[in-house]
Protein backbone atom coordinates (compact mmCIF):
# COMPACT_ATOMS: atom_id res chain seq x y z
CA UNK A 1 0.00 0.00 0.00
CA UNK A 2 2.81 2.41 0.91
CA UNK A 3 4.47 1.84 -2.47
CA UNK A 4 1.40 3.18 -4.25
CA UNK A 5 1.22 6.49 -2.39
CA UNK A 6 4.00 8.42 -4.22
CA UNK A 7 2.51 7.77 -7.67
CA UNK A 8 -1.01 8.52 -6.40
CA UNK A 9 0.13 11.89 -5.08
CA UNK A 10 1.98 12.73 -8.31
CA UNK A 11 -0.97 11.60 -10.41
CA UNK A 12 -3.16 13.99 -8.41
CA UNK A 13 -0.81 16.91 -9.19
CA UNK A 14 -0.74 15.90 -12.86
CA UNK A 15 -4.55 15.75 -12.97
CA UNK A 16 -4.74 19.32 -11.70
CA UNK A 17 -2.13 20.56 -14.19
CA UNK A 18 -3.80 18.79 -17.13
CA UNK A 19 -7.20 20.22 -16.31
CA UNK A 20 -5.68 23.70 -16.13
CA UNK A 21 -3.80 23.22 -19.42
CA UNK A 22 -6.87 21.93 -21.25
CA UNK A 23 -9.01 24.93 -20.28
CA UNK A 24 -6.20 27.42 -21.00
CA UNK A 25 -5.37 25.97 -24.43
CA UNK A 26 -9.02 25.64 -25.44
CA UNK A 27 -9.70 29.31 -24.64
CA UNK A 28 -6.39 30.34 -26.24
CA UNK A 29 -7.13 28.23 -29.33
CA UNK A 30 -10.52 29.87 -29.81
CA UNK A 31 -9.18 33.41 -29.46
CA UNK A 32 -6.06 32.77 -31.59
CA UNK A 33 -8.05 30.71 -34.14
CA UNK A 34 -5.44 27.94 -33.87
CA UNK A 35 -6.74 24.42 -34.35
CA UNK A 36 -3.32 23.09 -33.32
CA UNK A 37 -3.92 24.62 -29.88
CA UNK A 38 -7.49 23.28 -29.81
CA UNK A 39 -6.17 19.83 -30.81
CA UNK A 40 -3.63 19.95 -28.00
CA UNK A 41 -6.40 21.06 -25.63
CA UNK A 42 -8.56 18.09 -26.68
CA UNK A 43 -5.65 15.75 -26.09
CA UNK A 44 -4.97 17.33 -22.70
CA UNK A 45 -8.64 17.03 -21.77
CA UNK A 46 -8.60 13.33 -22.71
CA UNK A 47 -5.48 12.95 -20.57
CA UNK A 48 -7.27 14.75 -17.75
CA UNK A 49 -9.97 12.05 -17.85
CA UNK A 50 -7.35 9.33 -18.37
CA UNK A 51 -5.32 10.47 -15.37
CA UNK A 52 -8.43 10.44 -13.18
CA UNK A 53 -9.03 6.85 -14.29
CA UNK A 54 -5.37 6.04 -13.63
CA UNK A 55 -5.58 7.61 -10.18
CA UNK A 56 -8.65 5.54 -9.29
CA UNK A 57 -7.05 2.39 -10.72
CA UNK A 58 -3.82 2.98 -8.77
CA UNK A 59 -5.88 2.93 -5.58
CA UNK A 60 -8.13 0.00 -6.50
CA UNK A 61 -5.33 -2.34 -7.59
CA UNK A 62 -4.07 -2.41 -3.99
CA UNK A 63 -7.43 -3.31 -2.48
CA UNK A 64 -7.40 -6.55 -0.52
CA UNK A 65 -8.54 -9.69 -2.34
CA UNK A 66 -11.73 -11.33 -1.09
CA UNK A 67 -14.12 -14.22 -1.73
CA UNK A 68 -15.57 -12.59 -4.85
CA UNK A 69 -12.26 -11.25 -6.17
CA UNK A 70 -9.79 -13.96 -5.17
CA UNK A 71 -7.03 -12.41 -7.32
CA UNK A 72 -7.77 -8.93 -5.99
CA UNK A 73 -8.27 -5.86 -8.20
CA UNK A 74 -4.92 -5.75 -10.00
CA UNK A 75 -6.56 -6.03 -13.44
CA UNK A 76 -8.29 -2.67 -12.93
CA UNK A 77 -5.07 -0.98 -14.08
CA UNK A 78 -5.25 -2.90 -17.38
CA UNK A 79 -8.89 -1.95 -17.91
CA UNK A 80 -8.06 1.72 -17.26
CA UNK A 81 -5.13 1.61 -19.71
CA UNK A 82 -7.33 -0.09 -22.35
CA UNK A 83 -10.13 2.49 -22.06
CA UNK A 84 -7.62 5.37 -22.07
CA UNK A 85 -6.01 4.04 -25.25
CA UNK A 86 -9.36 3.67 -27.04
CA UNK A 87 -10.33 7.25 -26.17
CA UNK A 88 -6.98 8.54 -27.44
CA UNK A 89 -7.26 6.68 -30.76
CA UNK A 90 -10.73 8.19 -31.31
CA UNK A 91 -9.54 11.68 -30.40
CA UNK A 92 -6.53 11.32 -32.72
CA UNK A 93 -8.83 10.33 -35.59
CA UNK A 94 -11.14 13.31 -34.89
CA UNK A 95 -8.19 15.74 -34.83
CA UNK A 96 -6.97 14.47 -38.21
CA UNK A 97 -10.47 14.73 -39.69
CA UNK A 98 -10.94 18.35 -38.58
CA UNK A 99 -7.37 19.35 -39.49
CA UNK A 100 -7.80 18.06 -43.06
CA UNK A 101 -10.81 20.35 -43.45
CA UNK A 102 -8.71 23.31 -42.28
CA UNK A 103 -5.87 22.33 -44.60
CA UNK A 104 -8.15 22.94 -47.60
CA UNK A 105 -9.40 26.20 -46.06
CA UNK A 106 -6.53 27.77 -44.05
CA UNK A 107 -7.52 30.16 -41.26
CA UNK A 108 -5.71 33.34 -40.18
CA UNK A 109 -3.89 32.62 -36.90
CA UNK A 110 -3.03 35.01 -34.04
CA UNK A 111 0.51 33.63 -33.69
CA UNK A 112 1.69 35.65 -30.67
CA UNK A 113 -1.15 34.49 -28.44
CA UNK A 114 -0.61 30.98 -29.79
CA UNK A 115 3.06 31.05 -28.66
CA UNK A 116 2.20 32.25 -25.14
CA UNK A 117 -0.52 29.64 -24.56
CA UNK A 118 1.56 26.81 -26.04
CA UNK A 119 4.53 27.78 -23.83
CA UNK A 120 2.33 27.62 -20.72
CA UNK A 121 1.09 24.20 -21.82
CA UNK A 122 4.63 22.97 -22.48
CA UNK A 123 5.90 24.00 -19.03
CA UNK A 124 2.93 22.43 -17.24
CA UNK A 125 3.28 19.17 -19.22
CA UNK A 126 7.01 19.08 -18.61
CA UNK A 127 6.43 19.33 -14.86
CA UNK A 128 3.93 16.46 -15.05
CA UNK A 129 6.37 14.32 -17.08
CA UNK A 130 9.12 14.87 -14.51
CA UNK A 131 6.71 13.99 -11.70
CA UNK A 132 5.75 10.62 -13.22
CA UNK A 133 9.08 9.66 -14.84
CA UNK A 134 10.37 7.72 -11.77
CA UNK A 135 7.21 5.55 -11.82
CA UNK A 136 6.80 4.94 -15.57
CA UNK A 137 7.96 1.29 -15.43
CA UNK A 138 5.93 0.23 -12.37
CA UNK A 139 2.93 -1.02 -14.39
CA UNK A 140 1.00 -0.53 -17.63
CA UNK A 141 -1.29 2.05 -16.05
CA UNK A 142 1.66 4.22 -14.92
CA UNK A 143 3.34 3.85 -18.33
CA UNK A 144 0.11 4.84 -20.06
CA UNK A 145 -0.19 8.01 -17.94
CA UNK A 146 3.48 8.89 -18.49
CA UNK A 147 3.23 8.44 -22.27
CA UNK A 148 0.13 10.63 -22.38
CA UNK A 149 1.99 13.46 -20.68
CA UNK A 150 5.23 13.00 -22.64
CA UNK A 151 3.23 13.15 -25.88
CA UNK A 152 1.47 16.30 -24.64
CA UNK A 153 4.82 17.97 -23.94
CA UNK A 154 6.08 17.15 -27.46
CA UNK A 155 2.85 18.47 -28.97
CA UNK A 156 3.12 21.75 -27.04
CA UNK A 157 6.72 22.15 -28.19
CA UNK A 158 5.63 21.54 -31.81
CA UNK A 159 2.85 24.12 -31.44
CA UNK A 160 5.38 26.70 -30.15
CA UNK A 161 7.65 26.14 -33.16
CA UNK A 162 4.64 26.32 -35.50
CA UNK A 163 3.45 29.59 -33.96
CA UNK A 164 6.91 31.11 -34.41
CA UNK A 165 7.05 30.02 -38.06
CA UNK A 166 3.55 31.39 -38.71
CA UNK A 167 4.52 34.69 -37.07
CA UNK A 168 7.65 35.03 -39.22
CA UNK A 169 6.59 33.58 -42.57
CA UNK A 170 2.77 33.98 -42.39
CA UNK A 171 2.25 30.35 -43.50
CA UNK A 172 -1.06 29.80 -41.75
CA UNK A 173 -1.66 26.33 -43.23
CA UNK A 174 1.12 25.04 -40.95
CA UNK A 175 -1.43 25.09 -38.15
CA UNK A 176 -3.47 22.39 -39.91
CA UNK A 177 -0.36 20.35 -40.79
CA UNK A 178 0.79 20.34 -37.17
CA UNK A 179 -2.74 19.38 -36.08
CA UNK A 180 -2.58 16.33 -38.37
CA UNK A 181 0.84 15.44 -36.94
CA UNK A 182 -0.60 15.74 -33.41
CA UNK A 183 -3.46 13.43 -34.36
CA UNK A 184 -1.06 10.83 -35.78
CA UNK A 185 1.18 11.11 -32.72
CA UNK A 186 -1.80 10.62 -30.40
CA UNK A 187 -2.79 7.43 -32.26
CA UNK A 188 0.79 6.12 -32.40
CA UNK A 189 1.46 6.73 -28.71
CA UNK A 190 -1.68 4.89 -27.64
CA UNK A 191 -1.74 2.04 -30.18
CA UNK A 192 0.91 -0.16 -28.49
CA UNK A 193 -0.79 0.22 -25.11
CA UNK A 194 -4.15 -0.60 -26.70
CA UNK A 195 -2.76 -3.84 -28.19
CA UNK A 196 -0.91 -4.86 -25.01
CA UNK A 197 -3.86 -4.19 -22.71
CA UNK A 198 -6.25 -5.98 -25.12
CA UNK A 199 -3.91 -8.97 -25.14
CA UNK A 200 -3.96 -9.12 -21.33
CA UNK A 201 -7.74 -8.72 -21.13
CA UNK A 202 -8.21 -11.57 -23.64
CA UNK A 203 -5.88 -13.87 -21.66
CA UNK A 204 -3.16 -13.80 -24.33
CA UNK A 205 0.38 -14.99 -23.63
CA UNK A 206 2.43 -12.19 -22.00
CA UNK A 207 4.50 -10.00 -24.27
CA UNK A 208 7.93 -11.53 -24.89
CA UNK A 209 6.97 -15.05 -23.83
CA UNK A 210 6.78 -17.94 -26.31
CA UNK A 211 4.68 -20.87 -25.14
CA UNK A 212 6.95 -23.40 -26.88
CA UNK A 213 10.07 -21.93 -25.25
CA UNK A 214 8.49 -22.36 -21.81
CA UNK A 215 7.42 -25.92 -22.67
CA UNK A 216 10.94 -26.82 -23.84
CA UNK A 217 12.36 -25.31 -20.66
CA UNK A 218 10.06 -27.43 -18.47
CA UNK A 219 10.82 -30.57 -20.53
CA UNK A 220 14.49 -29.96 -19.79
CA UNK A 221 14.03 -31.13 -16.19
CA UNK A 222 15.05 -34.82 -15.91
CA UNK A 223 11.97 -35.66 -13.81
CA UNK A 224 9.58 -34.34 -16.48
CA UNK A 225 8.35 -36.95 -19.00
CA UNK A 226 5.89 -34.71 -20.81
CA UNK A 227 3.80 -31.54 -20.63
CA UNK A 228 0.37 -30.55 -21.96
CA UNK A 229 -2.52 -28.23 -21.16
CA UNK A 230 0.01 -25.39 -20.88
CA UNK A 231 -1.49 -21.93 -20.39
CA UNK A 232 0.31 -18.67 -19.61
CA UNK A 233 -1.49 -15.37 -19.07
CA UNK A 234 -1.27 -12.07 -17.19
CA UNK A 235 -3.64 -10.64 -14.62
CA UNK A 236 -1.77 -7.35 -14.66
CA UNK A 237 1.56 -5.96 -15.86
CA UNK A 238 3.51 -7.55 -13.00
CA UNK A 239 1.41 -10.68 -12.39
CA UNK A 240 2.08 -13.62 -14.74
CA UNK A 241 0.32 -16.91 -14.17
CA UNK A 242 0.89 -20.40 -15.57
CA UNK A 243 -0.98 -23.67 -15.39
CA UNK A 244 0.17 -26.98 -16.85
CA UNK A 245 -0.28 -30.74 -16.68
CA UNK A 246 3.16 -32.29 -16.15
CA UNK A 247 3.82 -36.00 -16.64
CA UNK A 248 6.21 -37.61 -14.12
CA UNK A 249 7.05 -41.10 -12.91
CA UNK A 250 4.40 -42.75 -10.74
CA UNK A 251 5.53 -41.90 -7.20
CA UNK A 252 4.41 -40.47 -3.87
CA UNK A 253 3.32 -36.81 -3.92
CA UNK A 254 5.87 -35.98 -1.22
CA UNK A 255 8.67 -36.91 -3.64
CA UNK A 256 7.57 -34.31 -6.20
CA UNK A 257 8.03 -31.29 -3.94
CA UNK A 258 11.64 -30.73 -5.06
CA UNK A 259 10.54 -30.69 -8.71
CA UNK A 260 7.67 -28.20 -8.19
CA UNK A 261 9.90 -25.95 -6.06
CA UNK A 262 12.58 -25.90 -8.78
CA UNK A 263 10.01 -25.20 -11.47
CA UNK A 264 8.47 -22.44 -9.36
CA UNK A 265 11.74 -20.57 -8.76
CA UNK A 266 13.31 -21.11 -12.18
CA UNK A 267 10.20 -20.14 -14.15
CA UNK A 268 10.21 -16.85 -12.23
CA UNK A 269 13.94 -16.26 -12.81
CA UNK A 270 13.76 -17.14 -16.52
CA UNK A 271 10.32 -15.88 -17.61
CA UNK A 272 9.02 -13.71 -14.75
CA UNK A 273 6.16 -16.14 -14.07
CA UNK A 274 5.20 -15.60 -10.42
CA UNK A 275 2.05 -17.70 -10.06
CA UNK A 276 2.53 -21.22 -11.53
CA UNK A 277 0.07 -24.05 -10.89
CA UNK A 278 1.04 -27.63 -11.77
CA UNK A 279 -1.07 -30.76 -12.10
CA UNK A 280 1.26 -33.74 -11.87
CA UNK A 281 0.22 -36.94 -13.67
CA UNK A 282 1.67 -40.42 -14.07
CA UNK A 283 -0.27 -40.96 -17.33
CA UNK A 284 -0.85 -38.16 -19.86
CA UNK A 285 -4.48 -37.20 -20.46
CA UNK A 286 -3.66 -35.35 -23.70
CA UNK A 287 -1.02 -35.65 -26.41
CA UNK A 288 -0.84 -32.04 -27.59
CA UNK A 289 0.81 -29.14 -25.79
CA UNK A 290 -2.18 -26.83 -26.24
CA UNK A 291 -5.34 -28.87 -25.78
CA UNK A 292 -8.66 -27.57 -27.05
CA UNK A 293 -11.00 -26.32 -24.36
CA UNK A 294 -14.02 -28.56 -23.85
CA UNK A 295 -17.14 -27.20 -22.18
CA UNK A 296 -17.97 -30.03 -19.80
CA UNK A 297 -21.52 -31.02 -18.98
CA UNK A 298 -22.56 -30.79 -15.33
CA UNK A 299 -22.21 -34.02 -13.35
CA UNK A 300 -25.14 -36.34 -13.89
CA UNK A 301 -26.10 -34.87 -17.26
CA UNK A 302 -26.79 -37.41 -19.97
CA UNK A 303 -25.10 -36.19 -23.17
CA UNK A 304 -27.05 -38.56 -25.45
Amino acid sequence: MNKSRPIQRKLFYSIFLNGLIAVTELVGGVFSNSFALISDALHNFSDFIALIASFIASKMMYWQNNEKKSYGYSRVEILAAFLNAIVLVLIGAYIIYEALARLYSPQVIEARLMVIIAAIGFLANLISVLLLRPHKDENLNARSAFLHLATDALESAAVIVTAILISIFKVHYLDAIVSIAIGLLVIKSSWDILLESANILTEGSPKGIDLNDVADFIRGFPEVKGIHHLHIWSLSTNFRALSAHIVVEDTHISRTIDLTNKLDSQLYDRFGINHPTFQLEANPCEDTLISQYHDREPHGTDKR
